[in-house]
């Protein structure tokens, strides 16, 4: 009987049509199998500000997936449109601006950075305070993935 009305919920469930980014809003977040608290937690996220894919809405419910290809459903109080990024590499370099100029710092795998805005190839970010660029492909969370 759950299967079936897991199938009839999923088929209810629109996708979304592009690709959207947003960000986790809380230090803690539950990742369901289900668009519902009936369903069970899969996963315990703890990273806030960590970006997502929004893929599929139903009612409240926001089915994302994360930059390990991890699918599952939050309540839509738990997404921000706050935009973030993650580095994706195993680190990338941030240059003081849109060119391969006066490197800043290196910035490590995994870190999730706060984009400031987008030209092209060039990221401009935040990190502990310090605003540079970076190159587009390092990154998570910026689109064309």
């Amino acid at each position: 009987m759950k299967f079936w009305f897991l199938a009839f919920i999923l088929v209810l469930s629109s996708r979304i049509s592009a690709e959207q980014f947003a960000s986790l809003k809380s230090s803690q977040v539950n990742i369901r199998v289900g668009p519902g608290k009936e369903y069970p937690v899969s996963w315990i996220l703890i990273k806030p500000n960590l970006p997502v894919i929004l893929i599929a809405e139903f009612d409240q419910w926001r089915k994302i997936k994360l930059i390990d290809e991890t699918e599952g459903w939050v309540h839509q109080n738990m997404i921000s449109q706050k935009n973030t990024a993650v580095v994706k590499n195993n680190f990338v370099i941030l240059y003081r601006y849109e060119s391969d100029s006066q490197p800043i710092a290196k910035i490590e795998k995994n870190v999730v950075i706060k984009v400031l805005k987008r030209n092209k190839d060039w990221i401009k970010i935040e990190v502990n305070k310090i605003k540079g660029w970076v190159k587009k492909q390092g990154l998570w969370g910026v689109g064309e993935e």
